[in-house]
Parts: C-alpha cells; sequence; structure tokens
C-alpha cells in the first residue's frame, strides 16, 4: 500500500492501531482522503471488505467514498467489495435482511410528505379541522411532523420538541403555558399517527433509525449478532450525527472499531438534531479513544484561512484548531460594502463578467447564502446577463408535486398496498376525490393480489382507460425502474397538463425534471429499492446529479447548508452583516456559536479570492445593535460472498421448468446446492452467474439471509453466527417515545 501521498498527520490517523479514533478534520484538509486511505489499510493488512461499513450523511458522499476506494485501490481486488451507506439506508438494510427479528416484516417505507398527509388525516379525525388552533397560533400537519422528527431524533421528550421547533430562542412563563397547551392538543394526534403506521406495515424516515438503534439497546443477542458482521465503522462527518445515532453506534462499539472523522466547526445542522457538543466529548463518550487532528488545508491561501482561523478564535468555544495552507500565501478576502440587494447582484455578476473576460470559466465562481431567499436577485441577474448558473437548495426535487404524482404509480407496482400512493394515484383522474378514493382502496384491501386491485380500478367508473392501463403496462417494469419512470411520464402526459395548466411552471416546464430522477433510477435494479433510496434520501438535491453529469460551464448559487462539500476559485458571501450573521433571532451563546459555524463553512469554500458582500444600512442590521453580533461582522478590509458454481434445472415430464437449484461452494466444503421455485428472479440470477461482477453481487446481496450468513462466515474463517430469533412483538414507536 503506497501512502506517499499522505502528509504526516493522515498516515498517523490512516494507520492508527488502538480502538476508536476521532480525527477532527479541518476545512479542505483531506477527510475524504484519510477515509480512503484507512479502508485501503485495513484491507491490505488482512480484513475483509465486507466487515468494513462505510457510513456518510449522503448517499453521494458514501458513493464517491467506496467508489475512490476501488479506484485506488485497483490493485487489490478485494478493494471491489467496499460499498457505502448512509445512516438510514444502512439501518433499512438491516430492517430488509432480519425484519423478523426486529418486529418489522413486511414493513414499507413513507417519505416526509407521506408522514405529513397521514398526520393531516390524524387531525382531521380528531378535530374536524385541517390545522390545530392553539389561541392565535396554528399548527399545521408540516409543524407537528417536524416536532415529532426533531423529538424522536434528538430523544428528547414531546414538551422540548415543541418548545425548539416553535418557539426557538424563545422563553419565559407565556411560552411555556402555550407549550403545555400545544401538547394537549398535538398528543393524540401523534398518538393516531403512530397506531395508523403500526396498522398498515409502515415505518417512516425516524422510524429506521429508531427501530434498530434502541432494539439493539434492548436485544443484546440480536445485537451481538449485528455487530459480530463488522470489524470496523468509518463515518464521515461525525460533527452531524444526533443522539439517535449516537445511540446507535453504540451498540457496536464493543466489538468494533469506530474511526470517526468530523470537523466541530462545521457542525450547522442543529436544527435538523446534530449535538454539536458531542463531538467534543468523543473521549468521555466512547471508551478506549484517542483524537488526532488533520490542520493543514489544500484548498485555500493561507489569508483566507487566517480570517476563517480568526473567526473561530473569537468564540469563547475552544475549538483549538489553526488551519495552515498547503498552498502558501494569495489575495486578502475583500469586504464589498453596497447599498442595497440589487446593487450587491449587479456587483457581483459584473465582477464574474469582467473575471470570465480575462479567462475564467463560469465554474469557478459560487455564490452563498444564508437562505435561499438571499439567492434570487443574484439568480436574476444572472438569467438577465445571460449567466450561465445552477442553484442549490430550497426544496428538493425529489418532493416536488409532479415528481411525487408520476411515482406513486411506482410505489404502487413495488407495494400494491401502499395507501397512501394509492390515494395519491386515484386522485389524479378527473372525477375521483377524497371519498371515491377512499372506497376504492377499501375494496382493493380485501384482496391479495396487485392485478385484483387493477381490476377495480377498471371497474370504478373512472373515464380515463389510462388509470388502470398504466398501472398494467408497468407491471412488467419492475426490473426497470428508469424505463417505468419513461413509461409513467409518457402515459401521464394528458392528465398532469390538465393538472397543472394554471401553474406558474406547466408541465411542459416540468417534464425535463424527470431526466435527472432517470439518473437516480438507472442505479437501481428494480422498483422496490429505487422508491426505498427515493425515500432515504429526502434531501437530495437532484440538480447536484444533474450538474455531475452534465459538463457545462456553470456558475454555483447556493445556500451555505448545501455548500458543504463544494469549493470555487471565486466566492462571494451575501449580506454578511449584522441580523444575518448571526440571525437577529440568535440570542443564547449555542444559536450565536451555530451561527458563527455556518459563516466558517461559507468562508472555507473559496480557494483563491473571498468576497464578503455587506449593507450596514439594511433593515437587519439596522435593527440589530449587539456587539456580539457586530465583532463577528466587522472584519478589516486588509487582513461477493461465496462461490457461485452454477445452476441446475428441474423439469417435470411435459418438460416445463418447475424448479432451478443454485449451487455454491464452501471454501472448506464439497459444493451444496439450495433449491428454489423457479421465478423471473432466479432465471436472471442464472444470466448473472456469466455476467459483470455488479450484478452478479446483486444477486448474492440477496440471496436468502442465512445462506448469505453462512457463506460469509465460512469464507471470513469466523465462526458461524447464530441466525437471529424472530421478535416476539412487533416494532412500535410507542414503547419508544416520550410523550412528557
Amino acid at each position: 500500500m503506497d501512502f506517499d501521498n499522505l502528509n504526516k498527520e493522515q498516515l498517523a490517523a490512516a494507520t492508527y492501531n488502538g480502538k476508536h479514533l476521532l480525527v477532527l478534520a479541518g476545512a479542505g484538509t483531506g477527510k475524504t482522503r484519510t477515509i480512503i486511505a484507512r479502508a485501503l489499510h485495513l484491507i491490505s493488512t488482512g480484513v475483509q471488505p465486507t466487515r468494513i461499513k462505510i457510513l456518510s450523511f449522503t448517499k453521494k458522499s458514501a458513493q464517491e467514498i467506496a467508489n475512490r476506494i476501488k479506484i485506488e485501490g485497483s490493485k487489490m481486488t478485494e478493494a471491489k467489495q467496499v460499498s457505502g451507506s448512509t445512516f438510514h439506508s444502512w439501518c433499512m438494510d438491516l430492517i430488509t435482511r432480519y425484519g423478523s427479528a426486529f418486529g418489522l416484516e413486511g414493513y414499507s417505507c413513507i417519505d416526509e410528505e407521506d408522514r405529513e398527509s397521514a398526520i393531516s388525516i390524524a387531525i382531521g379525525n380528531l378535530y374536524n379541522k385541517k390545522k390545530i388552533q392553539v389561541g392565535k397560533e396554528q399548527i399545521k400537519g408540516s409543524q407537528l411532523s417536524d416536532i415529532y422528527s426533531y423529538a424522536v431524533n434528538t430523544r428528547q421528550n414531546l414538551s422540548t420538541a415543541i418548545k425548539m421547533k416553535l418557539y426557538p430562542m424563545q422563553s419565559g412563563e407565556l411560552v411555556d403555558i402555550n407549550v403545555r397547551r400545544i401538547k394537549e392538543l398535538i398528543e393524540p394526534v401523534i398518538r393516531a399517527y403512530i397506531e395508523y403506521k403500526r396498522s398498515r406495515h409502515y415505518i417512516d424516515y425516524d422510524d429506521m433509525l429508531m427501530a434498530v438503534a434502541s432494539i439493539l439497546k434492548q436485544n443484546i443477542e440480536l445485537k451481538a449478532f449485528v455487530s459480530s458482521l463488522y470489524d470496523h465503522i468509518l463515518i464521515d462527518e461525525m460533527q452531524d450525527t444526533n443522539p439517535l445515532q449516537w445511540m446507535l453506534l453504540e451498540s457496536f462499539m464493543e466489538n468494533c472499531h469506530l474511526f470517526c472523522v468530523g470537523d466541530d466547526a462545521q457542525s450547522i445542522y442543529a436544527f435538523r438534531g446534530a449535538d454539536f457538543k458531542s463531538i467534543h466529548s468523543f473521549v468521555d463518550r466512547v471508551p478506549n479513544s484517542d483524537v488526532y487532528k488533520l490542520e493543514e488545508n489544500y484548498r485555500s491561501t493561507q489569508e483566507i484561512l487566517d480570517l476563517s482561523n480568526w473567526l473561530l478564535d473569537e468564540s469563547p468555544l475552544n475549538y483549538d484548531k489553526h488551519l495552515f495552507a498547503h498552498r502558501g500565501k494569495g489575495q486578502k478576502p475583500i469586504m464589498q460594502f453596497i447599498n442595497n440587494d440589487w446593487e450587491e447582484a449587479e456587483f457581483i455578476t459584473d465582477n464574474i463578467l469582467s473575471n470570465i473576460a480575462d479567462g475564467l470559466c463560469y465554474k469557478s465562481h459560487m455564490v452563498l447564502s444564508r437562505t435561499i431567499l438571499g439567492t434570487r436577485k443574484v439568480e436574476a441577474a444572472c438569467i438577465s446577463k445571460k449567466i450561465p448558473c445552477i442553484v442549490y437548495g430550497g426544496t428538493g426535487l425529489l418532493r416536488t408535486r409532479h415528481v411525487r404524482d408520476v411515482v406513486s404509480a411506482l410505489r404502487i407496482i413495488a407495494n400494491f398496498r401502499d395507501e397512501l400512493a394509492w390515494m395519491r394515484y386515484l386522485k389524479l383522474w378527473q372525477g375521483v376525490g377524497d371519498v371515491m378514493a377512499s372506497s376504492l382502496i377499501e375494496k382493493m384491501f380485501a384482496y391479495s393480489t396487485l392485478q385484483e386491485c387493477v381490476e377495480i380500478v377498471k371497474s370504478s367508473g373512472i373515464k380515463d382507460d389510462t388509470s388502470y392501463k398504466l398501472l398494467e403496462e408497468l407491471i412488467p417494469l419492475d426490473h426497470s425502474p428508469e424505463e417505468a419512470i419513461s413509461v409513467a411520464v409518457k402515459r401521464l402526459d394528458k392528465t398532469l397538463s390538465r393538472l397543472y395548466k394554471s401553474e406558474q411552471w406547466s408541465w411542459e416546464d416540468r417534464k425535463k425534471d424527470f431526466d435527472a430522477l432517470k439518473l437516480v433510477a438507472k442505479q437501481s435494479n428494480n422498483l422496490s429499492s429505487f422508491i426505498t433510496e427515493y425515500i432515504l434520501d429526502p434531501i437530495a438535491e437532484l440538480s447536484k446529479v444533474l450538474a455531475a453529469e452534465d459538463d457545462n460551464d456553470k456558475v454555483v448559487i447556493s445556500t451555505i447548508h448545501s455548500a458543504k462539500g463544494l469549493e470555487a476559485d471565486i466566492c462571494y458571501v451575501v449580506s454578511v452583516m449584522p441580523g444575518i450573521f448571526p440571525s437577529h433571532k440568535a440570542t443564547s451563546e449555542d444559536d450565536i456559536e451555530e451561527e458563527r459555524r455556518c459563516l466558517y463553512v461559507a468562508l472555507t469554500r473559496a480557494k483563491d479570492k473571498l468576497y464578503l458582500m455587506t449593507n450596514l444600512n439594511s433593515n437587519a442590521a439596522i435593527r440589530d445593535s449587539r456587539n456580539i453580533v457586530r465583532r463577528i461582522a466587522e472584519i478589516d478590509n486588509e487582513t461477493n460472498t461465496g462461490l457461485l458454481c452454477g445452476t441446475i434445472q428441474n423439469y417435470n415430464k411435459q418438460r416445463e421448468l418447475v424448479s432451478t437449484t443454485i449451487c455454491y461452494k464452501l471454501d472448506s466444503q464439497p459444493s451444496q446446492t439450495l433449491e428454489m421455485e423457479e421465478t423471473e428472479f432466479w432465471k436472471k440470477f442464472k444470466r448473472a452467474a456469466t455476467q459483470h461482477d455488479e450484478e452478479r453481487a446483486y444477486f448474492f446481496n440477496n440471496l436468502p439471509d442465512d445462506l448469505v450468513e453462512k457463506v460469509m462466515a465460512e469464507r471470513q474463517g469466523i465462526p458461524l453466527p447464530r441466525f437471529p430469533k424472530r421478535a416476539t412483538k412487533e416494532f412500535n414507536p410507542l414503547d419508544n417515545f416520550d410523550f412528557s
């Protein structure tokens, strides 16, 4: 293994020989390179790749790490077996493989909008209203969904979650009274929502983590089994973990080695429940652990780092990190004073055009804002001056109505018991409202096959026969998600043209978005896996997926929260002024420190030039005169398991194929056989036997669990773990939710 491309700090971390390690990696210090080196070091020392788990917070990041391991470890054939996943997809994989042990056999996922819909239904059933009225305030289903999610992920009680989500940065007797009144009204709604999920075998985005984390804590035997599947767990962006994810990792501390990489100065997701302080107490919380630092920055010049270091030095917290530039000195950051937002947009776009005339490309420029609203005028100025740009942030494409309308048909094919998907799909058609859709769904649940449900639609009286013909056309496309999307978009063309006729963006404008969706679908082998990925990455920004496929030269305009991992030669940070950094609503030290870290992330995106745009005459600046705010704004201008042997086909007297015997071989045993029912799955399995590794690996990963574990154990020379017992009862979120 060649480590010549690592510096001393990276090498020490990658070759660490202790139990658990936290790597505090400053911005641009090569944290991904260090994780990759760690994985390759482990493989080169004999650790089986299948016993290394790589976790990150986005699917894109996890895949990038796994792909780079395969590329940089191309001389080691074992490196091809490394895979990366998010916390949620990892938990969903465990639930899928061992559903009976977790008490979640036969459960399917619902996404955030489905949850909001189910909660709104519960509100309507309990109070005969669409919203909960508390004095002059109205609590919507989306707000209640956020409260529930925050409580689950932070492991806080309901009262605390209500205060944090509805009254952030506020305190006092009136707040406490309102919290108590709201709790009395929403507790029955949450109980009804949880019962709704249980009765329909649904799990939501947060249940995936809650179920695995809590059950592993409670079931010692299951914890021993699951933790025995891994030797090393490598975690990216450790600073963004929330208390529930910490609880999950605790079940692996005894049997596995944790290698956690993160930057406390880039923890900016407290609103999602990320616990910034937990990374500071890593050594206290994780026995037999050490902390190493990465401080050599490969992205920015020293002047940009001096400003970033100063920002952290101004904090009362001890970040104890000073980045130094591998590239050396450069230009000092510029604080540009402007009079209003339009002048700000004009300055930025004129500066970009001037740089283009000097030979730079558009993609060398990035505009960063605290909020998506702060990007609007710059985006408009780019459009008016014909500057190509791409915007990151705001509502992800996967959460838009038109995408969800089309995907509802695919969800039905993947799971015909998906009541929420049926409700959305049926209401697309003229003449179908809530009452008719509910009546049809009630009839469907008396049947046991998808085809019987399609027959209900056929005889329902819906005038447009596309309503059932589309489903019939999609049934054979279960293993072709990309083609299924194309068919659904084509068949729904007339219907969705009508639905979006009076909207600002017509159906014709929206159709191009499905090119991005197909890129996601292309990575999935069937509709179920596509739907799972679609739900597991609810904050996915498909514009980034398209950008990866798009060689066009474009300026990046982004919110700071969407910019982590991005960089550009020239960065413009808009509205760096009192009232914005930090927000005028930030009153506590914790709030202000979160705002400080947000600005730090923005500053450290720049490679060569950094512009801080400020307007001290703005309303936000005028109304906020606190010294602690101004201190941040006052910046000096000068400164595959097993061996497949083959298959045997078994025919009856009529020469009809009735079954296929899968032959496999363990390293120390003679060939063995496993007889399976002849299905389309096994027909495709036989073809995979002679095809490339990726497809074959997919089928190995989907073999019966007991066979997979047996093969893995034998090949890796470890004791064969006992397959986990079936749970004595179904998982119930009520058991793990604190209603106090």
